[in-house]
């Protein structure tokens, strides 16, 4: 019996939120064995809209620790585990996302397979370093981390190595893009003052 779809699960999650704002326990309480993955998948996601995605951002940065460290499950401190936000723009959200997800689903198949706790570590880090650059102050600079994550979330859930290392390889690119930028705006503000 083939794994249940990575699009089914988030279609099936967004049918049982409720009408109102919901918390990141509501989430978690609602995820299945792959709670790692479906978290980074729905965080990452979050990143990318206006209005949540500086909460999101910084939710991201506890499961990406807990990868990192080993943890089977994600938790949150109460701070966070309790802070709502409004799920109707997400559903909104889903609904353009979807193709988009399943079409990478038709191509995506487990391959590659490599010791899930070195995978969960390196994974960890990677989205770790990616929620560093989308909390960077700089406009619509959230963007592309978050879009960075949902790939590499779907890899992890597929258990698709090669799709992991695209996502992987993307991840890199856009932290040195980032790196780009935040030093040549610094040599161009350090000349401006005259340092």
């Amino acid at each position: 019996m083939a794994p249940t779809r990575t699009s089914e699960l988030l279609e099936e999650l967004v049918a049982q939120a409720p009408d109102g704002p919901v918390d990141l326990e509501w989430l978690l309480g609602h995820l299945d064995r792959r709670s790692f993955g479906l978290l980074l998948l729905l965080l990452g996601l979050l990143v990318i809209i206006p209005g949540v995605a500086t909460i999101a951002t910084l939710a991201l940065l506890f499961p990406a620790v807990q990868m990192v460290l080993g943890r089977s499950a994600p938790s949150f401190p109460r701070f966070l585990s309790k802070r709502q936000f409004d799920f109707k723009r997400f559903k909104r959200f889903t609904v353009l996302v979807l193709p988009m997800l399943q079409a990478i689903e038709r191509v995506s198949r487990p391959r590659w397979n490599a010791r899930r706790d070195v995978t969960d570590r390196l994974i960890g880090l990677v989205v770790f370093l990616l929620a560093l650059s989308a909390g960077w102050p700089l406009p619509l600079v959230n963007v592309i981390p978050g879009i960075v994550v949902v790939l590499i979330a779907i890899a992890y859930l597929q258990e698709d190595g090669l799709l992991l290392v695209v996502g992987l390889a993307a991840a890199l690119m856009s932290l040195l893009g980032l790196g780009w930028t935040v030093w040549t705006s610094a040599r161009a503000l350090i000349g401006w003052m005259g340092l």
